[in-house]
């Protein structure tokens, strides 16, 4: 029997990188309203935890989609409880140490024995994004005039305005952040003391920043993949979102034949499968004897090239679960139904799939 787990506040965690955190309000009701998901994905028999198992079971029944026959729990119900595996939405000390304190166990072991800091360290390691740049070049050796893309990662402010001076216009993001809250605009005209602040701040208690060119944005989309632990890298499919410039606000859910067709007007077939292998071998050697778990490669079309467009193959790693993982395991009505997952916020934050055509689709 699995241990399912909705921990959104994951990157958070990993930024602040301690055992306990404050959470802000917004994310634990998040947490709370949604924490019921994993049901979506999960076997039948699975367990879920939850923090108000009534309130789980009427939230996942108003989304009117097929779903495991789960259990659903709360961290009570889990003292020296004795689970197969726990599969969370992203491994962090905050999660480790809140299930440790449960007195939970994994196949008859201690959980920090199964999950110990080496596990840990190689998360928080490879979900730093300074590691774009290097993952870039090797994502494109071979496509360079079809692909674009550079990423910088600084320890100084001076470097930042000598990166603004080069390019015009750059993206700052921190090492970890979430949903968006950790990245930056920045322009000459744009350097005020605020931004510079924020700046100052980031760098003295991540290290660093990093930093990438600003290009013209035409579409964002991404590849879904699972890491064994042993090398072998699976491909999970195509995942089609939007932002509202840099926070998620929903995804596709079709065929991957169709997601692959809405995409072909930008990029071939030829070129997603060419970035797809190049993925799989080299997070085939990067994530080998470490991460075993979901994963997410952040990709961006933009203006430029020969034929209009070019394909920026890494923008951001998410070594965790992703919403696009979501949108890929959710059961389709049938092969030709194309439809929007999305979360809506009323009293409370709801999961919604809604109906969309064909011909609205292929313009967003």
């Amino acid at each position: 029997m699995k241990l399912h787990i909705f921990n959104p506040e994951h990157d958070i965690a990993l930024a602040y990188g301690t055992e306990s955190i404050t959470l802000p309000h917004a994310i634990q009701e998040f947490k709370m309203n949604l924490g019921y998901i994993p049901a979506l994905w999960a076997n039948d028999g699975d367990c879920v935890l939850v923090d108000d198992v009534p309130y789980a079971l009427k939230a996942l029944a108003k989304t009117h989609r097929c779903h495991a026959d789960v259990v659903f729990v709360t961290i009570d119900d889990l003292k020296a409880a004795d689970f197969s595996s726990i599969d969370p939405w992203g491994w962090d000390l905050s999660l480790r140490s809140m299930l440790s304190k449960s007195g939970i166990i994994i196949n008859g072991k201690d959980l920090c024995d199964v999950v110990d800091d080496r596990i840990l360290t190689d998360v928080k390691h490879f979900s730093n994004r300074s590691h774009t740049s290097a993952l870039l070049k090797l994502i494109r050796a071979g496509i360079e005039d079809m692909t674009c893309g550079e990423s910088f990662y600084v320890t100084h402010p001076e470097d930042i305005f000598n990166l603004v001076e080069k390019y015009g216009q750059v993206v700052v993001k921190a090492p970890w952040s979430s949903s968006g809250r950790g990245v930056k605009y920045l322009s000459e005209k744009e350097v005020c003391p605020s931004k510079l602040g924020w700046i100052k701040n980031i760098i003295n208690r991540q290290g660093g920043l990093c930093v990438e060119p600003y290009y013209n944005k035409v579409k964002d989309f991404a590849m879904e993949f699972y890491s064994h632990g042993d090398g072998h890298i699976s491909y999970c499919g195509l995942s089609l979102f939007n932002t509202d410039g840099v926070s998620y606000t929903g995804n596709i859910i079709a065929s991957e034949s169709y997601k692959t067709e809405l995409l072909s007007k930008y990029v071939s077939e030829e070129m997603l499968t060419r970035i797809r292998e190049n993925i799989i071998k080299v997070f085939s050697s990067y994530l080998s004897g470490s991460y075993q778990g979901p994963f997410g490669v952040d990709m961006m079309i933009v203006s430029g090239g020969v034929n209009g467009f070019l394909l920026n193959p890494c923008i951001e790693i998410n070594l965790r679960r992703t919403m696009g993982h979501v949108a890929n395991s959710v059961r389709k009505t049938n092969d030709t139904s194309v439809e929007f997952m999305h979360i809506v916020h009323d009293v409370n934050y709801l999961l919604r799939f809604d109906s969309i055509g064909k011909s609205f689709v292929k313009v967003i």
